[in-house]
């Protein structure tokens, strides 16, 4: 593990299969690989690395995954000193709390920013950003919203696995009259409505324009059909569709026909709500590391 500094707030940490600052003429890919709601760094860590080795990739690429711990309501990580705490209920939106300021999103900018660098990989080509499960919804809000994107000195390219809920960019819900079923159907992290924090300052404009134009893959589970593992159950995710897969489709779908979208959509065969399945199949490979 590695510190990330986070200027005065302190830092977090991240796993990662080499020192961030090392320099290497090998490197060409950065996988960033988020964790799910139980915040499991290491296992999607050893997810990555896995994939990485599996497809002869493991020299050319350097492998991050973030730590980002939470101690407030239901979590109960053991922070080290000066550690960053990141919202328990907010780590997956980029949203802070009184208990937990410091943005998720926030965070992410600056690793980002520390390791896409030429001078460091002088062979680097791209930043993958990918993540499975409450991670995907993170990797797909981050996509929308961040101010980094198109200002690094290489292209970023995001893979939601199998997230819960989707931030559309409209009120329009494959439900009809979403609003009648649920007041707050189209709030943040759902919507565009009520913005707070990072996503605040982005704005719903600047939002609703960028993101069809980022490189953004959507990986769906063929069996990931059930509500188990925890899936967003609350009034504003029903209206977005029955069962993680079909929320994809559903979303997916909207924003081709009503922003030209340019994102993409895999189904991986066989996988249902497993990160090490759908980052180690065949579709899943393809996906991260552009076979």
């Amino acid at each position: 593990m590695e510190r990330v500094s986070a200027g005065e707030s302190g830092y977090f940490l991240v796993y990662r299969n080499q020192p961030l600052t090392q320099p290497s003429p090998d490197i060409e890919r950065i996988v960033i690989l988020v964790h799910g709601l139980e915040r499991e760094g290491d296992s999607n860590f050893r997810t990555a690395i896995r994939a990485a080795q599996e497809t002869g990739e493991m020299d050319r690429t350097l492998v991050i995954a973030p730590q980002f711990h939470a101690k407030d309501g239901k979590c109960k990580d053991k922070l080290e000193r000066g550690e960053i705490a990141f919202a328990c209920q907010g780590w997956s939106d980029g949203i802070g709390t009184k208990a937990a300021r410091f943005s998720s999103f926030a965070a992410m900018d600056g690793l980002v920013q520390m390791v896409a660098s030429r001078e460091l990989f002088p062979a680097l080509k791209e930043v993958v950003i990918a993540g499975h499960s409450a991670g995907g919804q993170f990797v797909q809000r981050y996509a929308a919203a961040n101010r980094i994107d198109g200002r690094l000195a290489v292209p970023i390219r995001y893979i939601a696995a199998n997230p819960s809920s989707y931030l559309y960019l409209e009120s329009w819900r494959p439900v009809q009259n979403a609003g009648a079923h649920c007041r707050d159907f189209n709030r943040y992290k759902y919507g565009l409505d009520g913005l707070t924090s990072y996503v605040a300052e982005s704005g719903a404009v600047a939002i609703r324009n960028q993101y069809p134009h980022r490189d953004v893959t959507y990986l769906l589970g063929e069996l990931d059909t059930t509500d188990e593992h925890h899936m967003d159950t609350t009034c504003p995710a029903k209206v977005q569709g029955p069962n993680r897969r079909q929320r994809g489709l559903s979303y997916f779908e909207r924003l081709r026909l009503t922003f030209h979208s340019e994102h993409k959509m895999i189904t991986v065969p066989g996988c249902g709500h497993s990160a090490d399945c759908m980052f180690r199949s065949e579709n899943g490979v393809r996906a991260v590391f552009g076979q």
